[in-house]
């Protein structure tokens, strides 16, 4: 199990600042550099551009310094209860220089990782290691993609990213695909292969599950005729809607409402 022992989120070094570990820290530590930094690396200091990430492992040498300007970053200091090759198994190279072509997910994974850091509670530390993992995980397929992929597809995956966030947070249901297709400038059929490429799924069925979850929503906690959550959740014909309610939720949408009000 992975443990936290301490973690920032863009932490601010006002003036500058300078990390001299020349045995570590006695624990792991994953380092996100916010601003171009000098990073000791076998023994020769080199600047990284912002947007760096450093995992380094238990034991080796952590230096790094900024004096010219603030030195902010996040950092994240951890250990494992037996390490069991961890990263290798990932495969993210420890000790090494890392750049994600969009690392907006990590970003809020980190910022989510740090509400937790400071909250309580009886499952706390398997929460925080449960959360820690995914990151990691997260880190290595997005690592991977940008290995794998050019620019070009790393930015598209990012607007497929953020529209699914959108979709599956109800913010957004486009009323059919050609619509974002356009948008994007992309035909209809390689949008949906990108689309699928990226998350395993189609966006029909995304759409569809995001409507739904909606519809559960609406009644559970209003008083909306079925004909009007319906018609709230992008279906036109009410019979169309409950047979999809039905195949997702197992039941209809009158006796949902009737099993949860109860």
């Amino acid at each position: 199990m992975i443990k936290i022992v301490d973690m920032g989120y863009q932490f601010v070094n006002v003036g500058g600042y300078e990390a001299n570990r020349p045995e570590g820290s006695g624990d792991y530590l994953f380092l996100y550099l916010r601003c171009p930094t000098e990073v000791c690396l076998d023994g020769t200091y080199n600047w990284l551009p912002a947007e760096t990430y450093l995992i380094y492992e238990k034991g080796t040498p952590q230096i790094y310094r900024k004096w010219d300007a603030h030195f902010i970053n996040d950092w994240i200091h951890f250990d494992f209860d037996k390490y069991d090759q961890y990263f290798e198994k990932l495969g993210i190279p420890m000790n090494t220089p890392l750049t994600l072509h969009n690392n907006a997910e990590i970003i809020e994974m980190t910022s989510s990782l740090l509400i937790e850091y400071f909250s309580n509670g009886e499952e706390h530390e398997k929460v925080m290691a449960q959360r820690a993992d995914a990151l990691f995980h997260k880190f290595a397929e997005l690592y991977h993609f940008s290995n794998e992929y050019s620019v070009k597809m790393n930015n598209y995956r990012a607007a497929f990213t953020d529209l699914r966030h959108k979709i599956m947070n109800r913010q957004y249901c486009p009323e059919n695909i050609g619509e974002i297709a356009e948008k994007m400038n992309l035909s209809i059929s390689y949008f949906q292969h990108l689309y699928k490429d990226f998350f395993g799924n189609s966006i029909h069925k995304d759409i569809i599950h995001a409507r739904i979850e909606q519809a559960a929503h609406l009644l559970e906690h209003t008083d909306h005729s079925i004909s009007e959550i319906s018609r709230l959740c992008g279906y036109d014909n009410t019979e169309h809607f409950s047979r999809s309610f039905k195949k997702y939720k197992k039941m209809s949408p009158r006796n949902y409402r009737k099993t949860h009000i109860n």
